[in-house]
Parts: structure tokens; sequence; C-alpha cells
């Protein structure tokens, strides 16, 4: 629901003229989809719309349903008030877990497409079709990456009627060869989805907006506004608690964050596009901070360092810092010294008290879910955005103003600041009125980090000079030092 709480938030606040915003939302753990939308009106990212435009809310009309439904689970009364009302769909549900499993991926990545496509011709007002993709659809292209549709070797159709009546094991046995050089079943069914969305949109006026890496806002509705820690967010949440001290990577890779606020403002400045430039082609636009203004992973890490040092977390259990190494050996061993090692001690130390013990089995979580992410954090990619220098040109300087998305002015030092403080304050729902007593835990891990690290240089200075028979000489060495 991230996204949607910004898409939301920015159409109520610089659309008044809508009439109604249709949501489609479905139950979840025993909530039911109104329940859902009203938890999300109560987050902060709504006070100042609410409060600038009173009643604003009254618009959203909650629609329960799912993607992987047959006709989404629309009942006959809903559908007939979207056929009378809506001229303009968003897109953007879908499974962005790198690991689903792939039939399900496929049910929501690429059959998920066909039925919004299917609700799209049932809809004589509609003007425009904006379909939220990912820049990573073709990552497995080795040159730069163009505003395009590109074709893969199977038909999305084919694909969609395998997963149908495929047995599991089969399925999981042809899994390899389906993805070919794509990284995991995210990237390779987006992909899919963008050619069964091109050869199925017939007359309606589409474009595909392409995101990097979806981050925290830069501006709207808050700076560094943000409430899950997928990708970037996991790691700073990961560094700035001392849980995670080594990842695998290439530290000159350009890391391709994309704020979250411009990448909704293109997503609306793509349905105005379709509805009054009326395009004949499917027309795709990356959404990509200007590349000649990225940051490294080595300069993200830097700066995160410098931030968390000023505005540490409280929830850290040891020191902030981290190594980025391309060697799949030495992360091992760093993994081993600087994570596993210390968790084992500490679970071991907790069970002889009675506490509980975690360490261990959580670092084996985090280690599995960053494996996932290597491919992204060695590799660098090229984007076109021809298309998308086009589309800001095309509207008017107020416009370009309101729903910025080709900005050149980016400042990464605000910017990661405000990511590093939204990551503290609404995703681990830290009070900055207790920033000093975060301070005061860091200064005190601090200390013990350093006393472990002397005792433990001591112990290796004894063994090794009880090998070369001179203990005696060296204590006294280590005594005068000291006192």
């Amino acid at each position: 629901m991230y996204f949607s709480q910004v898409l939301i938030e920015k159409l109520l606040r610089c659309c008044p003229d809508i009439k109604k915003i249709y949501v489609l939302v479905r139950p979840k753990r025993g909530s039911r989809a109104q329940e859902r939308v009203d938890t999300l009106l109560q987050d902060i990212v709504f006070d100042n719309v609410k409060a600038e435009h009173p009643g604003c809310t009254k618009k959203i009309v909650t629609v329960s349903g799912d993607i992987v439904d047959d006709d989404l689970g629309l009942t006959n009364e809903i559908m007939q008030q979207l056929v009378q009302d809506v001229s303009v769909v968003f897109h953007s549900a879908a499974t962005v877990r790198f690991d689903e499993p792939l039939r399900l991926a496929v049910r929501m990545n690429i059959a998920g497409v066909q039925r919004v496509l299917n609700l799209c011709h049932k809809l004589p007002l509609l003007v425009s079709l904006v379909h939220v993709s990912t820049a990573y659809a073709n990552c497995c292209l080795d040159e730069e990456i163009k505003e395009q549709i590109y074709p893969t070797s199977i038909l999305p159709q084919q694909m969609i009627d395998a997963a149908e009546w495929m047995t599991d094991d089969t399925f999981d046995a042809i899994q390899p060869k389906l993805l070919g050089k794509h990284p995991n079943t995210y990237t390779y069914t987006k992909s899919l989805g963008e050619i069964l969305l091109r050869d199925g949109r017939g007359e309606i006026p589409t474009s595909i907006v392409r995101p990097a890496i979806v981050t925290a806002s830069w501006k709207e509705p808050l700076p560094g506004w943000i409430d899950n820690y997928n990708t970037a967010t996991g790691l700073i949440a990961g560094f700035g608690t001392g849980f995670l001290k080594t990842m695998i990577g290439n530290p000159k890779t350009q890391l391709s964050l994309t704020p979250v606020d411009m990448t909704v403002n293109m997503i609306i400045s793509c349905g105005w596009f379709n509805a009054v430039c009326k395009p004949k082609e499917v027309n795709v636009f990356h959404n990509i901070c200007d590349q000649k203004n990225s940051v490294t992973i080595e300069a993200f890490l830097s700066r995160m360092k410098q931030t968390l040092a000023q505005n540490p977390m409280q929830a850290m259990v040891r020191v902030p810092s981290g190594k980025v190494t391309e060697s799949l050996l030495w992360n091992k061993v760093l993994r081993f010294v600087y994570h596993l090692l210390p968790a084992f001690c500490i679970d071991c130390f907790n069970k002889a008290r009675g506490k509980r013990v975690f360490l261990y089995q959580r670092y084996q979580i985090i280690h599995k879910a960053s494996s996932v992410l290597e491919f992204f954090t060695m590799n660098s990619w090229q984007f076109s955005t021809v298309n998308t220098g086009r589309l800001s040109k095309l509207l008017c300087k107020d416009d370009q103003s309101m729903f910025y998305f080709d900005k050149l002015d980016f400042d990464w030092d605000t910017y990661l600041l405000n990511y590093n403080l939204g990551v503290k304050q609404y995703v681990m729902k830290e009070d900055m009125a207790d920033l000093s007593k975060a301070k005061t835990r860091q200064t005190r891990l601090a200390l013990i980090e350093n006393v472990m690290k002397g005792v433990l240089l001591l112990l290796i200075l004894t063994f090794v000079a009880r090998q070369m028979g001179v203990t005696n000489k060296l204590w006294k060495l280590v005594w005068e030092l000291v006192f």
C-alpha cells in the first residue's frame, strides 16, 4: 500500500477536480478491504491534504478484490459503477518479491495484467491506462536499456497456460531455462507483462512507467517518508542498527534510487499524456534519477555512516559500520567474523541467562534476503531517458514544478539525511525526542566494542607470544605501556 498511499495523496492534493478514486484492495490477515483503507487514511501522509481539503477522503471508494481472481473479484454492482465513472486507470499491483515462486509471480504479474486489461475494455469512458513496470525488466541485457518493449523467448499467454496445467515439479524443473539470464522471477514476469499489455490493450492510450529502486520520498508528502524495509531501506536499517556489517557488491556500482514522489509524479503525468496526446503506440518511460548525478554503493554507505553518527538509531545492537566486497569467499569470512560468531556467542550468553535466543537465526534470514540482491549490487546499467525528457518538456512550467520527475538539482546529502531520519521515525517508529538516549547507547556500544577488540588482540598476542616463548616479556611490555 506504500506506493498507492503517495499516489492517492498526490491526486487528492493536486488534482482537486477528480470526483472519485476507486482503489482495488484485497482483504488481508483478517482485515476487510475497507478496514485497510481506513487505517491507511489515518497515516501521517494524509494529514496535510486533509487539512487543506477537508472531506477530500470521501472521494475514495474502496473496492474489495484481487488481481489473481477472475474479474478481479469485482461484484456486478461495483462493475456498473466503474463503467459509469472511470476514465483513467493506474495499474501498479504486483508481487515485488525477487524470490517469489514462479507460478504465483505469473498469476500476479502476467495474468494480473490480463485481468486488468479485460476490465479496461469494459470501460467506455477510459482515455488513459498507465502500467507500472520496473527499469530492471530487461536487466538481462548487456547494452543500454532503451525505452521500448523487448521480445522474449515465450509468449505471455503460453506462460499463463503453463502455470495453469503444469505440475509444481515440472514447473520448478523448467524455471532456470525459462528465466535464462534473468536473475529472478520478478524481472522475468514483469517483462512478459509489458508484452501482454502492448498486444492486448487494443486502442486504449497506454503508457508504461519503469521506475528503478523506489525509495523514500524526496519532498512529498513528507521528506524522507517510507513505511517498509524493501531494497535500500533494509540496508539503512541493517547498517544503522549494526546488524549488517558486510555484503556482496561492487563498491563502484551505481545505485539507481528513485524517490517515490518522483515516480508518482511521472505516473500522473503519463495519465495526462495518454488522455491529451492520444498516442497510437505504447510509450515507455524510464523513471531514473539523472545518471550524471547518481550515487555509488560506496558513496551511499559513506554518507549513511555520517548521518547515522549524528542521528543514531535507538534499536542499534552494535556500532554501525559496513564493508562491501566483490569476493564471495571474503564475504563468507566477514559474515562469519562479524555476523555469525558474535551472534553465536551472544545467543549462548543469553541462553545461559534464561533469555530469548534469536540472533543467529536472524542472521540466517538476513543472509538469505541479501543474497537475492547480489545481482543488482554487482552490476550497473545505462538507461535511455529520451522519452522521459520529451514528456517533461510537454508539461507547462507550473506542471513541471508540481509534478517534478526529471530533476537535475537533486542533492544526495540532504536526501540521504532525510532518508535516514525517515527510516528512524516512520519505519522503526523511533521518537526524535529520544535522540540523546540513542547517542548515549551508541557511545556505550562503541566502548564495549573497543574493549572487546582490545581483549581479542591481547589474546592473539598472548597466543603468538606463547608459541615464541616470550609471554612474560610481552606482558611486561603491555604493563609498562598501560601503567
